[in-house]
């Protein structure tokens, strides 16, 4: 099933966050409710947009 967040799939940025999210679900930390690609992708999006805003910022 496809989802919004493609685009960051291959990125290093995904492969943090979603080896994050595992191991908190692995340590009983958090519970999943929504499917991986969601949860992983829109973490992507929102610091890639905060990293893009910063930079906006930069004289």
């Amino acid at each position: 099933m496809s989802h919004p967040y493609k685009q960051f799939e291959d990125t290093i940025l995904w492969k943090v966050i979603n080896k994050g999210i595992h191991d908190l679900i692995h340590n009983n930390d958090i519970e999943e409710m929504t499917r991986r690609e969601y949860i992983v992708g829109y973490l992507c999006k929102l610091l890639t947009e905060s990293e893009t805003e910063n930079q906006k910022d930069i004289p």
